[in-house]
């Protein structure tokens, strides 16, 4: 304890001569009190420049969120095709097994047979809201009817065959009937139904 004691009343002893010599102590406690200033100045840019640093990573991190978010607008459309594949066809309730779609330019065509018209509306609004879909094209239909886009070309070859068989016989909704009696289409009533 005396040891410690003399040590450090010697260091305190020899500290008072060093900065309160005559000569030169004035000098010394200028050098002294500037270094420290200096070295406070430092730790103070030290952690200002950490906080900008902070400052400047958030702003960079949100600023990546919203370009990846308008990113996803201008997603291409194999990477857009897949991202429906996994959210979309991924559900259990999708029959991905029955329908298909095609991606262009990121307007979605959505084809397949479905069983019925809700089931084509869920689908087609759950592929619209999926990031980077521009717009639906639902070209899916119901079993026995022809898809949207084939409906013209459907009704101008049943035009044509009752063209080239003179006057076909009609059903009562006026669509030509086949050699069975049923009408072309698949979905009416029979002539010798009632």
């Amino acid at each position: 304890m005396r040891v410690r004691t003399f040590v450090l009343g010697g260091a305190t002893g020899a500290a008072i001569i060093y900065f309160f010599d005559p000569d030169a102590g004035r000098g010394r406690r200028a050098r002294f009190r500037d270094q420290a200033l200096a070295r406070l100045r430092d730790v103070r840019r030290r952690a200002e420049g950490r906080a900008f640093s902070m400052r400047d990573r958030a702003q960079g991190r949100m600023t990546g969120m919203v370009s990846s978010a308008t990113d996803l607008r201008s997603l291409d459309d194999v990477t857009l095709a897949d991202r429906i594949q996994s959210t979309v066809f991924g559900a259990p309730d999708v029959p991905s097994d029955r329908i298909n779609i095609e991606v262009v330019g990121g307007v979605v065509r959505l084809r397949g047979e479905l069983d019925s018209q809700e089931e084509i509306d869920d689908i087609a609004s759950r592929i619209a809201s999926v990031a980077g879909v521009r717009d639906v094209d639902v070209l899916a239909h119901l079993p026995g009817r022809p898809a949207p886009n084939k409906e013209p070309a459907v009704e101008a070859s049943r035009k044509a065959q009752a063209a080239a068989r003179g006057s076909a016989p009609q059903t009562s909704e006026g669509a030509p009937t086949t050699p069975s009696g049923r009408d072309a289409t698949g979905s009416g009533s029979n002539s010798d139904a009632a």
